[in-house]
């Protein structure tokens, strides 16, 4: 019993001196790497890291409690939803596909957003004379995120033609539902629409129907995607640094809104982009660094 007890205590972070910020990151990713690169580069402050995939279990309400940060700044998914439980402390918040802006109720959280500003997509989509463009999505995931498409859509003569799913294996039956209606693709940070599974089916109708995908990350390029508009995580670190360093300084919460990423990169397949008979225009990629 002793050896399992102190096997057990093993794996709970122990308590440190006194620091400013807890940094808590999901998982060991090159991703988080980069943007906590970009959130130091703006501002130094004494922290604690945290990798949660590192532990069974991490009892966040007493090292708070008994560590006293001054906020914390939450890097991926499970470190945000663990996070906006601790509700005495500012959270902000990045690299997380389901934070979608606003608190949640919580007191005082904001953070960045890891979807781009719609405008980005649609002048790639506008360039390329790209008009009926389908979109498949969680509409409880990302169901704020289309509805703001579809308002930006008409200023760029696009046309949104959107499915719903509430499970990845809905995916193939509603690509199904697109064929002969679209003149592309638009692939969101949305895990229930774009999962491991279902990445083989968007690229497969793109095939068969001849039209090209556009994602959200380059790695989707290797795979058939004609165009990839990505974050910078390194900038969108500096984001969330800048605004650490003004809460550090006595800003309130409230002074800084949940806002999107202010800087993107657009890569192309130029094999894809030749066999679909398409091209970006210097304006597309002038947007880029945006």
């Amino acid at each position: 019993m002793l050896i399992a007890a102190l096997g057990l205590l093993a794996l709970l972070p122990l308590s440190v001196e006194a620091y400013e910020v807890l940094i808590l990151q999901s998982s060991r990713a090159p991703a988080y790497d980069e943007a906590l690169k970009g959130i130091r580069s703006v501002h130094r402050f004494t922290e604690r890291l945290l990798v949660l995939s590192d532990y069974m279990d991490v009892d966040l309400q007493r090292i708070a409690r008994e560590d006293h940060p001054l906020l914390i700044i939450a890097l991926g998914d499970n470190a945000y939803l663990s996070a906006r439980k601790i509700r005495q402390i500012p959270v902000v918040v990045l690299m997380a596909p389901n934070y979608r802006g606003g608190s949640g109720g919580h007191p005082a959280l904001t953070g960045i957003e890891l979807h781009l500003p719609p405008e980005r997509y649609l002048t790639v989509f506008n360039a390329m004379g790209l008009k009926r463009v389908g979109i498949i999505g969680n509409p409880v995931k990302s169901g704020h995120y289309i509805r703001l498409i579809q308002q930006s859509a008409p200023r760029y003569g696009i046309e949104p033609i959107v499915r719903e799913v509430s499970s990845p294996r809905e995916v193939t039956g509603q690509l199904a539902s697109l064929r002969g209606e679209i003149d592309a693709l638009w692939l969101l940070p949305d895990d229930t629409a774009v999962t491991r599974e279902t990445t083989d089916a968007y690229f497969l109708f793109s095939m068969q129907q001849q039209v090209p995908v556009v994602a959200f990350s380059s790695a989707y390029l290797q795979s058939g995607a004609a165009v990839a508009v990505e974050i910078q995580r390194h900038d969108i670190g500096r984001q969330a640094g800048e605004i650490v360093t003004a809460l550090l300084d006595g800003d309130d919460v409230s002074a800084h809104a949940p806002t999107f990423p202010r800087k993107s990169s657009l890569r192309s397949n130029p094999t894809v982009l030749r066999r679909l008979g398409l091209s970006l225009d210097s304006a597309s990629r002038a947007g880029s660094s945006r």
